[in-house]
């Protein structure tokens, strides 16, 4: 495990899908926390020791905002060093066009396309892998955040949802969790 490194929380969720080989099971989710704005962002940046002011950073960050989505809509990739590479992709229909077709000057060859979507692709140098296995074992400490169950069977529930017919999530800490179990409280986390 990492040391000196950021803990990075991981919630254990119940499986309840009845029809799934892991019904009944715990599986990790990694925990996200409330989405964090461009002032967020610009905050935590100026605690950073940054050389620019608070304006600046924010101003930059405001214009990469415009400026990568008007950029990679004209098909230009824009890579950032340290992030990775903001792209385009075009989604296309089911069948696609015959030869036939595109020469059919009553065809019109854009029908054959469903959308066109942003893309990114992390950096993945030997320095900062981003998308590797290892990225958050070098980086984090995973560290056990929540237990929930979705249907509050083996905690108390908080709430019905009638229409639902279902338990509102119950969520626990490890150690609530393993005492509601029965398990004595110095039971070592791992």
């Amino acid at each position: 495990m990492a040391v000196n490194s950021i803990q990075y929380p991981i919630d254990f969720v119940k499986n309840n899908n009845q029809t799934s080989t892991g019904y009944g099971k715990y599986y990790a989710k990694a925990h996200n926390a409330e989405t964090l704005t461009n002032e967020g962002l610009v905050d935590h940046i100026v605690h950073h020791n940054c050389a620019v002011g608070r304006e600046a950073i924010a101003a930059v960050l405001k214009k990469l905002g415009e400026c990568i989505p008007e950029l990679v809509a004209q098909g230009q990739p824009i890579k950032i060093d340290g992030l990775g590479i903001f792209y385009g992709t075009a989604e296309n229909q089911k069948n696609g066009l015959t030869k036939a077709q595109l020469l059919d000057t009553k065809v019109n060859p854009l029908d054959v396309l469903a959308g066109i979507h942003l893309r990114f692709t992390p950096q993945s140098d030997s320095l900062n892998d981003l998308t590797s296995k290892s990225y958050l074992k070098m980086q984090v400490a995973p560290v056990v955040n929540l237990i929930m169950d979705p249907q509050g069977i083996d905690l108390t529930p908080t709430e019905t949802d009638p229409k639902k017919k279902k338990y509102a999530t119950a969520k626990a800490t490890l150690q609530e969790f393993r005492a509601a179990q029965g398990f004595p409280e110095n039971t070592p986390n791992p």
